[in-house]
């Protein structure tokens, strides 16, 4: 029978994943890090293809394109739960429960963010050049419908203003964290998939931005030859995404649950 964990016992799986990724020797977090990277950029790449590969299905539907591409966007989030990664935009809210609980300190949640951070880009990076550009010879995306497809979308997340990148940048990693809840929330494998894929699904339906999987789309566009610069990508996007992305984790999903349950868990530790 499949057990059901409620928010409170969920914050205590948090705590102790926090002080486990605290402790984590930097070979295995980098390499981790980079694990969860190139599967994030391998769930990108999977609902860039199919989302722009059907134009005719597509063309007077809109929303079926983000729906499309939210359905197969998950595979990276549920490869990383089920075989083993570690991701930034995850480790935002598991930290920050550890902060909350007193069980790690500020130097190792700062270490962990920027050594994942720059892991992810990393493995993201590779995934993208050596698989979906090398690997295809001319690139996966270079033919039509999918190259002005993957220029389009990187050309128009380099050039969104700097505060509404910041708030799709919150937007996204709430719901992220809310469906590493909900995953860490069953012990069956049925029951972690459902719970992770419907966020995942509802913020890339919506557009909200993610910092690592756009370690993919920006870096695509790029290869494919879309015109914005390496400072568009870093300083316009990735920054206030990523800042966002601290926000929407750490302070909806980690401040709120620990807040709200707190007398619940000591309650657990009785």
């Amino acid at each position: 029978m499949a057990q059901i964990y409620n928010s409170s016992e969920v914050v205590k799986t948090s705590e102790g994943l926090a002080v486990k990724k605290a402790s984590m020797p930097l070979p295995a977090l980098v390499l981790l890090g980079m694990a969860a990277g190139a599967y994030i950029a391998i769930g990108a790449a999977l609902a860039s293809f199919m989302s722009a590969g059907m134009p005719g299905l597509t063309a007077d539907n809109p929303a079926l394109t983000k729906l499309i591409s939210g359905a197969f966007f998950p595979i990276g989030l549920i490869l990383i739960v089920l075989v083993g990664g570690e991701l930034f935009t995850g480790n935002v809210a598991y930290m920050t429960v550890g902060i909350m609980k007193r069980k790690v300190t500020w130097g190792q949640l700062l270490w962990n963010w920027i050594i994942v951070w720059c892991a992810n880009f990393i493995g993201a990076l590779l995934v993208t050049y050596l698989f979906f550009e090398i690997g295809f010879g001319e690139g996966l995306f270079s033919a039509t419908p999918w190259h002005d497809a993957v220029v389009k979308v990187g050309s128009l997340k380099a050039g969104l203003p700097w505060e509404e990148a910041f708030v799709r940048g919150i937007g996204a990693n709430w719901l992220v964290c809310l469906a590493l809840w909900l995953g860490n929330s069953s012990d069956s494998m049925l029951g972690k998939l459902a719970g992770l894929w419907w966020p995942i699904m509802t913020f890339v339906a919506f557009g909200f931005e993610h910092s690592i999987a756009n370690m993919f789309y920006l870096p695509i566009a790029l290869f494919e030859g879309a015109t914005f610069s390496l400072s568009d990508m870093l300083i316009g996007n990735l920054l206030p995404v990523t800042l966002g992305n601290i926000v929407g984790g750490a302070v909806f999903v980690a401040m709120l649950y620990v807040f709200v349950t707190r007398e619940s868990i000591d309650k657990i530790k009785e």
